[in-house]
Formats: structure tokens, C-alpha cells, sequence
């Protein structure tokens, strides 16, 4: 892969970072109980040379896979109650250590490197899913600059060039990475054709990068229509993946869960549940 063209908008990546610190990242809602299952640690090694380390949620009677990316600086167990409730829905659950993360052991948060490596942490996920797991349907999911990743893996093609999936089944995206100058072209969500639930709130902000929560829906909008959902949560902030509790939390999973049901297990009940979501507080758009 060449990345040169990428390299001048990465500066832009790392203002991901600016609200994804340590305490913001990993912090637990008052009330979150530990989680039904625990992940797992593997370390399986890369072609670049480095050991990927991968978490893992494994499901008890697994009908599918998600592959899950933490936002710039996080860690998969910020997301620990949301991956551990697909597990329990069936869906085993493969997250990288992303090395910008500021719980990786090697930890590296510059913009080139976070940016690449990402894009081989999830292949080495995506590889581990089809050895471990055949033939079971994928679905990738992410936060922040871990949806990007996961709407690149599900067909977006940014100015580093087309590197999808065709194992994808559909791409479940918290707080969209957006508008990245000189990485995101208008261009780039026209190939995003598959299924996709979006899930964003009116606070989401990320000041100097995202100054209006709108930009989160570019996605959304410019993907082409069919199977495309967006939710909006009144008063949600940039955490809302990690720190979602109670009924919030509740609508979260139940959404999430028929996303995964409907487009990985083409289960059509699922998907008339999805397609009539309705909340007190949420806003749906569905294209």
C-alpha cells in the first residue's frame, strides 16, 4: 500500500485524541456491573513484524463475528459491556490493541503510524476471525477513529485507496471519524454500498476536529441509500459507546444486536425490528 498522499492529513488524526485521554477513555458510568464474560489476550504476529495484540469476547454459542477498533488513544476494554453483550447475543467479538493506544505496551500516537498500523491490526483480526471462526458471518464495528477504520474495511475508499472487505456484512460506526482534510475525498463514502447503523449524539464534539456534531453523519449521507440507518441520541457526548448506562444503554444493545441479527444472519424479523426503532430521546433517520 502506498501511503504518501495520506501523510499530510494525518496531523488531522490526532486531534481524535484530544478527548480520548486515560480518564475519558476507560472511565466506567456509575452502576456498570462487571461484565458476564471476559475477554481473552492473544498475540498473533503481523507481516510488518509486530505482535498484534488481539482481545477477545468469546461467544458460548457463537452464530457470528464483529471485529470492533477503540478510538485514537482508548482500548478495547473501555467497550468492555458492549462487547461483552454481543458475545452473550452469539457474536464472538475480535478487538485489536490499537499501538496509539495509551494502554499498548509499545505505544506509538503519531499520526502515520496509528494510521497504518491500524489498517494491519485489522486485518490480523479479520485473518484470526476466518481461521478460528469459518464461516461465520463478519461484521465490523468501531469508535471514532475506529469507525473510520471499520467503514474503510466495510468499502470506504479514503485517498490511500480501496481497501475493503468482501467478507463484510455491514458496518455498525459510533461518533464517524468524519471529514479528515486530505484523507477523506468526497468521494470516498460513494462505495460504501453495504449496511450500516450509525450512532452519534448532539454533544458529540471533538473540539478543533469535529466542532459540529453533524459532521459525525457524513457517512450516513453520503453513502449510497439502502440499508442505512442513523441514530441520534439527545445529549450524547463523544463517550457515548463507553459510558452509556441504564435505559440508554439498553436501546444501545437492543439496536446494535438487530443490526447484527438482520445483516449477518439475514434474519428478517430482526431487521423490521431495526427498521421500526423507535425511542423517547433518540432520533432515527434511515435512508
Amino acid at each position: 500500500m502506498s501511503i504518501r498522499p495520506v501523510l499530510a492529513g494525518l496531523a488531522s488524526l490526532l486531534l481524535l485524541a484530544a478527548p480520548i485521554t486515560p480518564a475519558a477513555a476507560l472511565q466506567v458510568a456509575p452502576g456498570q456491573q462487571t461484565t458476564a464474560i471476559a475477554s481473552t489476550r492473544l498475540s498473533v504476529p503481523a507481516s510488518d513484524g509486530r505482535a498484534v495484540l488481539l482481545d477477545v469476547w468469546t461467544a458460548p454459542d457463537e452464530r457470528g463475528v464483529v471485529v470492533f477498533s477503540h478510538g485514537f488513544g482508548g482500548a478495547p476494554e473501555a467497550y468492555r459491556r458492549l462487547l461483552s453483550a454481543w458475545a452473550q447475543h452469539g457474536f464472538t467479538v475480535i478487538a485489536p490493541l490499537h499501538v496509539d493506544s495509551q494502554k499498548h505496551p509499545n505505544r506509538d500516537a503519531t499520526g502515520q503510524v496509528a494510521f497504518v498500523t491500524r489498517l494491519v491490526d485489522l486485518g490480523v483480526a479479520r485473518t484470526e476471525a476466518a481461521r478460528t471462526h469459518p464461516d461465520k458471518p463478519l461484521i465490523v464495528a468501531g469508535h471514532s477513529f475506529g469507525s473510520l477504520m471499520s467503514l474503510i474495511e466495510g468499502g470506504a475508499v479514503t485517498v490511500a485507496g480501496p481497501m475493503g472487505d468482501p467478507a463484510v456484512k455491514g458496518v455498525i460506526a459510533f461518533s464517524s471519524a468524519g471529514n479528515i482534510p486530505n484523507v477523506v475525498t468526497p468521494d470516498t463514502y460513494r462505495t460504501l454500498d453495504g449496511p450500516l447503523l450509525m450512532i452519534t449524539g448532539d454533544r458529540d464534539l471533538v473540539p478543533g476536529f469535529a466542532d459540529d456534531w453533524r459532521d459525525h453523519r457524513t457517512a450516513f449521507d453520503a453513502s449510497p441509500a439502502g440499508d442505512k440507518t442513523l441514530m441520534i441520541f439527545a445529549g450524547a457526548d463523544h463517550q457515548l459507546p463507553g459510558t452509556a448506562d441504564g435505559e440508554r444503554f439498553d436501546q444501545i444493545v437492543r439496536a446494535t444486536e438487530d443490526f447484527l441479527d438482520a445483516y449477518a444472519l439475514n434474519d428478517a424479523a430482526a431487521r423490521a425490528r431495526l427498521q421500526t426503532f423507535a425511542a423517547d430521546g433518540v432520533t432515527v433517520e434511515r435512508r
